[in-house]
């Protein structure tokens, strides 16, 4: 991933400035009718960021406005207050200011996939912080108190596009590989992860370019954008209607390897998925998720249901034994992929 532009190239201010004023102005309304929404209750921002894909230039007549407010507080939501006030769709999302300084570190400094850092919940966690921080980095601050105007500025440095396209790199490779392991019993199923690998691996090639806004849909505009025309013959490819299932995933997970390139090794590493429960009986454990559906495999000795313990990693071309297989084939089992290290579990 030396590719990574040594900056994260910022539409200047007034670039910002005018998306917003142009947005707003189609719907009538004034700049305040925005900050009016940074008042909600929990106290004064310190940090708040006009943000999403308005300011990023992709929005369009159906797009809302996202509004991430940075507060120092403690009675907060993760959900986002929605506002139709002024007829038109405000994602207000508020976070808390500690929170977000120590998250925003930890992305910096910390190695990332290892063993210990790849189980669901962890993953998930990355990657809500990795969309929460390049939005920040990517909007246009409307409020930005002493010393978070600051904080706010040194977010644009090189070790952002660095997190980015590694996220894209390293997530084309787990779908790629789930993709593997899905298509003997669920060949569509496994075509569809195939295309989300392509897509990944195409939003890792936009952000080695410079294009970070974090979500997957808008990759056709980034890639349009960068003027990549062999990137977006490949979207094209992937997105018509599929060949023979199998087919697709054998294509789809070529395309992956050449667009990301050569990589370090990630082993396939299978936990419990969240909210699956195990019986034991017998010389066998049926294995259900949300007491909705289950699955019976010929074993004892599993690990419990709920724990974060390793059912089976290996490395990229190994196979996990056919009846832990046949879990992860259920979704019985979290795919995650990591660098080899101490705590590898064969």
């Amino acid at each position: 991933m030396e590719n990574s532009l040594a900056q994260v190239p910022v539409p200047e201010r007034h670039v910002l400035e005018r998306r917003l004023t142009d947005f707003l102005d189609e719907r009538g309304l004034k700049i305040d009718d925005v900050l009016g929404e940074t008042d909600q209750g929990v106290g004064s921002p310190v940090l708040a960021v006009a943000s999403g894909s308005v300011l990023a230039g992709f929005g369009n007549h159906r797009s809302d406005l996202d509004l991430l407010l940075v507060v120092e507080s403690d009675r907060l939501t993760r959900f986002p207050v929605q506002s139709h006030r002024h007829g038109t769709l405000i994602d207000v999302n508020i976070r808390k200011a500690d929170a977000v300084r120590a998250h925003t570190a930890w992305l910096r400094d910390s190695a990332w996939p290892r063993f210990g850092s790849v189980t669901q919940d962890s993953w998930n966690h990355r990657r809500r912080t990795i969309k929460t921080t390049t939005r920040l980095a990517l909007g246009l601050p409307l409020i930005a108190t002493d010393p978070w105007d600051t904080w706010h500025a040194g977010l644009c440095a090189p070790w952002l596009a660095r997190v980015v396209e590694q996220w894209w790199t390293v997530e084309a490779r787990r779908l790629s590989r789930a993709a593997r392991l899905l298509a003997g019993e669920r060949p569509m199923v496994a075509a569809a992860r195939g295309r989300e690998a392509v897509v990944a691996a195409l939003n890792a090639r936009a952000a080695a370019a410079g294009q970070l806004y974090f979500t997957e849909k808008w990759a056709g505009e980034k890639l349009r954008i960068s003027d990549d025309r062999e990137g977006l013959a490949a979207l094209r490819e992937v997105l018509t209607p599929p060949l023979a299932p199998r087919d697709r995933v054998a294509r789809c997970r070529g395309l992956v390897e050449e667009l990301t390139g050569p990589v370090a090794p990630l082993h396939s590493v299978l936990r419990w998925a969240t909210g699956v429960g195990s019986a034991e009986l017998e010389d066998r454990t049926v294995v259900d998720r949300w007491q909705l559906r289950a699955l019976e495999v010929a074993r004892t000795g599993l690990p419990p249901a709920g724990s974060e313990d390793i059912l089976w990693s290996g490395p990229p071309d190994a196979d996990p034994p056919p009846d832990i297989q046949r879990l992860f084939v259920h979704d019985m089992l979290w795919l995650a992929v990591a660098e080899p290290d101490e705590e590898a579990s064969g």
